[in-house]
């Protein structure tokens, strides 16, 4: 576990959820404890290690269907010039960039390649029409993070939400509260909190890892925590995109400072590698 990432970890106060009770005004303060991403140097775990296998360099449809020939051709193309594209023009070519003040882990090239190319194959499996989330036939919302994005809100407008939801007053604009409750689907990245035995309990749903990588730690709305339901856990999906169903929560996640690190909870039903 190198130094950037537990500096992820660290700044996020996110790396172990120690079950209590959620504060009082619905705020729940999460204290980092240390531990690897993948939950090898959990206390919990003494005698499992979970391998992080990265996707592999052959192209898979993740929708695990049959994509448009012309489609897949491009997508392959577009994978292969990832390969031999330099990493600085690759990750510019994404808007980020590998900098001083942002860049949260310092992730080997051939890695950066394969996220690059694990993100083509997600947006193709789910590619994102715009307008508001879908109802599935059997009533979940398809929610993509834009949905809880409070990118509208100016700087001081955004602060003083955020000021609220830590008081346990929730004033977000109408389109994000009417998801409060919502039972929701969602495809994001897992950071692993807690573990019980070989399965994640708790964790962290991202919107982009390469993004948490260089574009500085996510902010409040960029990500969701995610409890699975009483009496079940997920497998881990390391470094590829996942779907998650189950209730959200808007609800304030203390930094240990009192400040919110997050904003959004996921009371978890089932997951499946997208």
């Amino acid at each position: 576990m190198t130094a950037r990432t537990l500096t992820l970890l660290l700044l996020l106060g996110l790396a172990s959820c120690q079950g209590e009770d959620s504060a009082s005004g619905g705020v729940d303060e999460l204290p980092y404890d240390g531990g690897a991403l993948d939950g090898s140097e959990d206390g919990q775990l003494p005698d499992v290690v979970v391998q992080q296998v990265l996707p592999s360099d052959e192209p898979v449809d993740p929708a695990g269907g049959e994509l448009d020939a012309e489609l897949r051709a491009a997508l392959e193309a577009k994978a292969a010039a990832y390969e031999a594209m330099p990493i600085d023009e690759l990750l510019a070519s994404m808007g980020l960039a590998r900098d001083e003040e942002t860049q949260m882990m310092d992730l080997p090239d051939d890695t950066i390649r394969q996220l690059a190319i694990a993100r083509l194959w997600r947006e193709a499996a789910r590619p994102d029409g715009g307008g508001a989330p879908r109802r599935r036939g059997d009533g979940h919302l398809e929610l993509r993070f834009r949905h809880l994005s409070l990118d509208d809100l100016d700087d001081e407008a955004y602060e003083g939400v955020m000021d609220d939801l830590m008081r346990g007053e929730k004033r977000f604009p109408e389109a994000v509260a009417a998801l409060d409750g919502e039972r929701v689907e969602i495809v994001g990245y897992m950071i692993p909190e807690e573990w019980q035995r070989r399965e994640v309990t708790e964790f962290m749903l991202v919107r982009d890892l390469l993004a948490c990588c260089f574009g500085g730690a996510p902010q409040p709305d960029e990500w969701i925590h995610v409890s699975m339901k009483e009496g079940s856990g997920s497998p881990y999906f390391p470094f590829v995109a996942v779907s998650v169903t189950g209730t959200l929560r808007i609800e304030g996640i203390d930094d240990g400072a009192g400040y919110a690190a997050g904003c959004f909870r996921l009371e978890g039903t089932e997951t499946e590698e997208l």
